[in-house]
């Protein structure tokens, strides 16, 4: 009997592997194409009129555009413009957020009030707020940088929150009962294991839409 299995085995097929699950694989040429054909099929229908230079000016267009502001040299000067207000705003704005998330991850009394607040004021598009900064701070730099700091806070302070609230309560527990201080256990246990979501919560924040949408005309 065992002979004949053996014979059986050797004598059929293989059977090929079905348990690979729905797992698509990554075809690096298929984005490159699209994009020219994109981009093609923006030229060709700005050159026949089907869309309007007013609307969406062709990519030729475009690109003499940025020559010219590259030859004349205001790219640069608009440029470093953009960049001083994202980077003021961005950095001030992820600043407060990590401050006010810790108070709200460790502190019940902070929590209280900066959790509602976030959550009544974080659905609201930072952009749309930009004339209420005019009012307030002028058409100057400040409005604008203001309007990236809002962008900014907001999601930062739910990431650095809901971060602590995922660190392990076992490895808490753990540090007191070794008797470490406050202060230590926050250090050396809350802080590295929220850092993961504390760094997403960077990445989410950058202000690079409001960079672009408050570039200098």
């Amino acid at each position: 009997m065992s002979e004949q299995i053996k014979n059986a085995e050797q004598g059929a097929s293989p059977v090929p592997y079905r348990g690979g699950g729905f797992r698509p694989k990554p075809v690096r040429i298929v984005a490159p194409i699209l994009f020219a054909f994109l981009i093609g099929f923006w030229e060709f229908g700005a050159a026949i009129g089907w869309i309007s230079p007013l609307v969406l000016p062709a990519p030729s267009e475009a690109f003499a555009a940025f020559k010219e502001l590259l030859n004349s040299g205001d790219l640069a000067r608009h440029l470093g413009a953009s960049l001083q207000r994202l980077i003021f705003g961005w950095t001030a704005g992820s600043l407060l957020g990590i401050a006010f998330g810790i108070a709200a991850g460790l502190f019940t009394l902070a929590r209280g009030g900066i959790v509602p607040f976030v959550a009544a004021i974080f659905p609201i598009p930072k952009i749309a707020l930009l004339p209420l900064f005019i009012i307030w701070f002028g058409i100057g730099e400040e409005s604008k940088i203001a309007t990236i700091l809002f962008g900014t806070f907001f999601p930062t302070v739910i990431a650095v929150y809901g971060g602590i609230d995922n660190v392990d309560r076992n490895l808490i527990r753990m540090g007191q009962s070794f008797n470490l201080k406050w202060w230590s256990i926050v250090w050396k246990i809350i802080l590295p294991g929220a850092l993961p979501a504390i760094l997403s919560g960077f990445r989410i924040s950058h202000p690079l839409p409001l960079f672009y949408s408050l570039r200098r005309k």
